[in-house]
């Protein structure tokens, strides 16, 4: 059973890679899980293991607190408009763990407290198999009453769950500044690797040495190999949706009036490998735009 601390009944919206291994982690803490899906196959899986299948977006609401973990802004907004967050039960919270712009973030807030809704950002790093094991890093913010609601239930999701304060946009703007910093990672690692194929050097043995000394930990060590040996299926994140994030963080710069040097170069290497249908393989395959650049 779980901690009384702990919501028994949780809705959760959006059955993704992502959301599927967080439902899945729920039920195995038994929590009761109403799952909804805009494409209702996804739920039959986590059907066999327990989940309650709603029938509705406004039935998975009717918990009291609900979770979403979905593509983009433009689909969060979609499914929570205002019917929905009306049909919610008073006193209602929803937590969002989809990376959104911070303007979003502030504007789906707004609209909440509107209904008599709360709102919770918590965006989440890591990918599948560690949300499955509920180690996930979770980037939270919101109202401190609602958050200490909610905490419970982010704690069996992550390892650690980080508060940054009442305003849900902090939340957002810290996990576009972390894939900001990875989609450099990739990009760096590309280039480097790229020089090093030229020269034939073995890139397998320089991506051991990155993770056995200055960079240990998934990023190097998972998409080193994944570009050394030009592997990009099945994707864990895709170029599509890496695109949208490095669009995130050049808006909230724009927004913030801070320079970012590297945009245009960055934008471009995108713009490249989505013009070669690379837009469902994984966003490490930005590393072939480098490599057909130095042919």
């Amino acid at each position: 059973m779980p901690d009384q601390t702990v919501p028994t009944t949780v809705g959760f919206i959006g059955l993704g890679s992502m959301g599927s291994a967080m439902v899945g982690n729920l039920l195995d803490h038994g929590i009761d899980v109403v799952v909804w899906n805009r494409s209702p196959d996804r739920a039959q899986s986590l059907a066999e293991r327990g989940a309650r299948v709603a029938s509705s977006i406004e039935e998975a609401t009717h918990s009291g607190v609900v979770l979403s973990m979905l593509s983009n802004e433009s689909v969060v907004f979609d499914l929570f408009r205002d019917e929905v967050l009306a049909a919610a039960p008073s006193g209602s919270i929803h937590v969002n763990l989809a990376t959104v712009g911070a303007g979003a973030a502030q504007r789906l807030a707004d609209l909440h407290r509107a209904a008599g809704v709360g709102y919770v950002a918590a965006p989440v790093l890591g990918r599948p198999p560690v949300a499955a094991a509920g180690q996930l890093t979770v980037l939270a913010a919101g109202e401190p009453a609602e958050l200490a609601r909610v905490n419970p239930l982010l704690e069996i999701i992550g390892r650690r769950v980080w508060d940054f304060g009442a305003d849900p946009s902090a939340a957002n703007l810290v996990k576009i500044g972390v894939n900001f910093l990875l989609i450099h990672a990739l990009q760096a690692m590309s280039e480097s690797i790229t020089l090093l194929e030229r020269r034939g050097v073995d890139t397998g043995t320089f991506v051991e040495v990155l993770g056995d000394s200055l960079f240990p930990g998934p990023v190097y060590s998972g998409y080193g190999a994944m570009i050394a040996e030009e592997r990009y299926t099945p994707a864990l994140f895709t170029t599509e949706l890496g695109f949208k994030d490095l669009m995130l963080a050049v808006d909230a710069a724009r927004a913030a009036e801070t320079v970012l040097p590297s945009e245009s170069v960055l934008r471009g290497v995108f713009e490249d490998a989505l013009s070669h249908g690379q837009e469902q393989l994984d966003w490490a395959s930005i590393a072939e735009v480098t490599r057909r650049r130095s042919r």
